[in-house]
């Protein structure tokens, strides 16, 4: 976990006695999220994305860095609240060990006490603060892994200076190959030669397919695939979450 995620849980987490004091902004399946809660998140995801109040001089721009903090901070209530459904347990010696961490990513001991001071923790609070963080984590990566398209490949090796004959025989096999599997896949490329032979590379999932391009580097198309099916799996997670939750957002401006 890089250091400014580390920080972002002083201000994620706040404890409950200072977040009932203060309006809702939103409110995720009845629990509330603070003002005083998204205030301080704000303030943290703006330094995150280097950004500086002063220099946002279009309200626009300013409103919709807004939405975005707030939206963030909702999907982090979401998958707090789908840990807790799932009954996710994280080991108490990885929190110790992350609790550590963000201790020394801050600056040691003393900085660490006075800036949970001031968001309103003590070690005691904050341990369990970072203890929803990892389950919250933990089910997102889970949740990544059970929607990312899992591309397969099948080889019909031939020789890279076979004759015409055997490479046509060899690319007719995978071709049938590719009929056999192309109603159960999302994605069948056509036959990709290499050296090693024709490659055929399919999703058997049951998602939405990406455009994949005719590239002959089988290393590349998988890759590119990887890259690809992260991003949408990502987005995918979180889109189903606010679907299936009861999401209010009272006050995003």
């Amino acid at each position: 976990m890089k250091r400014t995620t580390l920080i972002l849980l002083l201000s994620c987490w706040l404890p409950l006695a200072w977040a009932n004091n203060e309006a809702a902004v939103a409110r995720v399946n009845g629990e509330e999220i603070s003002g005083f809660r998204f205030e301080r998140f704000f303030a943290e995801y703006l330094e995150d994305q280097g950004r500086a109040v002063a220099s946002i001089r279009n309200p626009k721009a300013y409103k919709q860095l807004r939405q975005t903090a707030l939206q963030t901070l909702i999907d982090k209530e979401l998958l707090w609240q789908e840990s807790q459904k799932r009954g996710v347990q994280i080991d108490p010696h990885r929190v110790l060990q992350q609790v550590e961490q963000t201790r020394s990513a801050i600056g040691g001991t003393d900085k660490f006490l006075r800036r949970l001071q001031d968001a309103g923790f003590d070690e005691a609070s904050f341990t369990e603060y970072t203890r929803r963080e990892l389950a919250a984590q933990q089910v997102f990566a889970e949740l990544i892994r059970a929607n990312t398209l899992q591309p397969r490949h099948q080889l019909i090796r031939v020789p890279a200076h076979a004759d015409a004959a055997t490479d046509a025989a060899a690319r007719l096999r995978l071709m049938q190959m590719r009929a056999s599997i192309v109603d159960g896949a999302t994605f069948a490329s056509q036959p990709l030669r290499s050296p090693f032979g024709w490659h055929l590379i399919y999703l058997p999932n049951l998602l939405e397919a990406a455009d994949v391009p005719d590239l002959q580097g089988l290393d590349t198309v998988r890759a590119q695939l990887a890259r690809q099916q992260q991003t949408q799996a990502r987005r995918q997670v979180l889109a189903q979450l606010r679907v299936q939750n009861r999401i209010e957002r009272i006050d995003d401006d």
